[in-house]
């Protein structure tokens, strides 16, 4: 009754009484397990991982975010993201297209075929300035404006309900469902994403095929070589985190002792050096004089160096053409 209660109250569907933060999720082929799901973006120079997050979900809803922390890093947004099939999600490409950010995610199987593949929903033809649907034996699908809720899983979308009176009387009938009232096609609120997605892929299916090659580079060798199958800090999302940010860390370093010249990077190293020198000093004499003027200003000392050391040390205040 206790757990029962916990879960009516906290609006949780499930509790880990190992860890507290770890949730039920599907690892593979609909096998679920226990456990945190890893996120992780990869350059594809030199498969260098720019950003990770450990998360207790699934990738369903991991894209959008993912995306608008790359764009947050990089400071830019011309740049395109490859994801497979498991972030197939209208509501993340809505998201993804909201912050003006290319993504190719990879195309989910068909969940069901009509009875002739030839008048799968593929097949139908949309057009956006009627707002209509056109079947492969040349009818008319049309919709009366109206906005249906469907809930899957978590997430709730609306959707549009297109039909025609003619399927009855269709010879093709039969072919194409084996719903007794007709066909009816539903269109949700982020098709047109959706379909962007799709032409991206069709028309880049030679850029697509890299992904594997980016972003499974660093997650082969830390399991595969490394042996970190799994995260030994656990007992909180944080303290996973922490465990998966040291081993990103020394994945990036062994990647930058591979591709720089150990005396070029000797170099990079000192003038960084110095940079963090002449920051720590600087800052040392700033404080000294901030605590100054807040003792005569009657600010709290502390609230006015977190506000400045949030805009003092943010890379865009840095000037990397120095390395």
């Amino acid at each position: 009754m206790g757990f029962k209660k916990a879960l009516e109250e906290s609006g949780e569907v499930q509790i880990s009484t190992s860890d507290p933060d770890s949730r039920q999720l599907i690892t593979r082929n609909n096998i679920t397990e226990v456990a945190y799901n890893v996120q992780a973006t990869v350059d594809s120079k030199y498969n260098l991982a720019i950003d990770f997050k450990v998360t207790n979900q699934n990738d369903s809803k991991a894209m959008g975010n993912m995306v608008r922390r790359a764009k947050a890093i990089l400071g830019k947004r011309d740049f395109t993201i490859l994801y497979d099939k498991g972030y197939h999600t209208g509501t993340e490409f809505a998201y993804a297209d909201k912050q003006g950010i290319e993504v190719m995610v990879a195309i989910p199987e068909v969940a069901s075929h009509a009875p002739d593949i030839a008048f799968d929903v593929a097949n139908f033809t949309y057009d956006k300035g009627q707002d209509v649907y056109t079947c492969p034996a040349g009818a008319t699908l049309i919709s009366n404006g109206r906005w249906y809720l469907k809930k899957h899983g978590k997430t709730t979308n609306r959707m549009k309900h297109y039909k025609t009176a003619s399927c009855k009387a269709c010879a093709m009938f039969e072919s194409c469902t084996k719903n007794k009232a007709g066909r009816l096609i539903e269109r949700t609120e982020h098709a047109e994403v959706i379909e962007a997605n799709k032409q991206r892929i069709e028309l880049n299916k030679e850029i697509y095929r890299k992904r594997q090659a980016i972003v499974e580079h660093p997650f082969g060798i830390i399991k595969r070589q490394w042996d970190f199958y799994y995260i030994m800090t656990k007992k909180t999302i944080n303290h996973a985190s922490a465990d998966v940010g040291l081993i990103f860390t020394a994945f990036n370093l062994r990647r930058i002792f591979n591709i720089i010249d150990k005396n070029l990077l000797k170099e990079y190293l000192k003038v960084l050096a110095l940079i963090l020198l002449l920051q720590k000093a600087y800052f040392k004499h700033l404080s000294a004089t901030i605590i100054s003027y807040s003792m005569k200003a009657k600010v709290k000392t502390t609230d006015f160096l977190m506000r400045y050391n949030r805009l003092y040390l943010t890379p865009d205040k840095l000037d990397f053409n120095l390395f």
